[in-house]
């Protein structure tokens, strides 16, 4: 593609690592359009034969002069860990900078297992539910993907920053993250540091596959507002709330065995230690 498009800001993931907690903040920013009634596109992963016009249509029109001050800004998690994101972002958003937050990745690929439990589309064993998420798994490869976005963009438009730093000081995370980006500081918000896209488990996994098949198919066809009208109901409370499943300490031990080079890398990168778990965690069952 020779079009560009004024993208100015990407969250790209991973998932479970805080992306939603992002979304809520950049929509704050004036100075920013975030896609309307979604909060992914998927644009650069799974639809990006559809043109750039197709992802136009998630921005308002006036945001692409630049004579309103105002720039596109998307988070989208699932993109971190597809190799030909990078490129496709960085071909038509030149300037684009990159956002990528991380977590323990042993806690990150727990979670997103939780995540697809929740919504009814993999059983108990997380090894088997890798089989049919791959990024359960490999998102956690974070040398690999982080290079991968420094290779696109460079060093000095990709942003890394922990979960954690979120979590003890929103405020300061957020400043930080603005600052670095050229943009006004927001005010300080009472939400910053409230946790959110938390999960959980469901109490029917049958009728957590129905809806969240529905949902997939509403996106699909543009229905972007049913689906929103849908959360605001809490039409998921209808099947959510049942207990997460449990990972046992041998399952933990193999994933932090996996991830360590990977965790050596990301203190390399931010010459700081992470505190992240290399070992299995306590109490657990030592079966895997």
């Amino acid at each position: 593609m020779s079009e560009t498009v004024p993208l100015r800001l990407l969250g790209v993931g991973p998932q479970r690592s805080g992306t939603t907690w992002l979304d809520t903040h950049l929509r704050r920013h004036p100075a920013l359009a975030l896609p309307a009634h979604v909060k992914e596109t998927f644009f650069f992963d799974r639809h990006w034969a559809r043109g750039l016009d197709d992802y136009r249509r998630h921005f308002p029109p006036e945001a692409e002069s630049h004579a309103s001050g105002v720039g596109w800004a998307e988070v989208a998690p699932t993109l971190f860990d597809v190799p030909e994101a990078p490129g496709r972002v960085s071909g038509v958003a030149p300037g684009v900078r990159a956002v990528i937050l991380l977590r323990d990745p042993v806690e990150r690929a727990v979670s997103l297992y939780r995540h697809h439990a929740a919504r009814g589309r993999v059983g108990a064993d997380l090894w088997e539910a890798a089989s049919a998420f791959p990024s359960i798994l490999t998102a956690g490869d974070y040398a690999e993907h982080v290079e991968r976005w420094i290779g696109a963009l460079g060093r000095e438009r990709v942003y890394v920053a922990l979960l954690q730093d979120v979590a003890a000081t929103p405020d300061a995370t957020l400043r930080a993250l603005t600052d670095w980006a050229g943009l006004a500081p927001l005010a300080p918000s009472p939400e910053a540091g409230r946790r959110v896209n938390a999960g959980g488990g469901t109490r029917f996994p049958a009728l957590a596959r129905v809806a969240a098949g529905a949902v997939a198919a509403l996106h699909a066809a543009r229905l972007h507002r049913v689906v929103a009208a849908g959360k605001r109901l809490g039409l998921n409370r209808v099947y959510r709330g049942g207990e997460a499943p449990e990972v046992s300490a041998g399952v933990r031990q193999r994933l932090a065995d996996r991830y360590a080079p990977h965790v050596a890398y990301v203190e390399r990168l931010l010459q700081r230690e992470t505190g992240w778990s290399c070992t299995a965690s306590p109490g657990g069952s030592p079966e895997a």
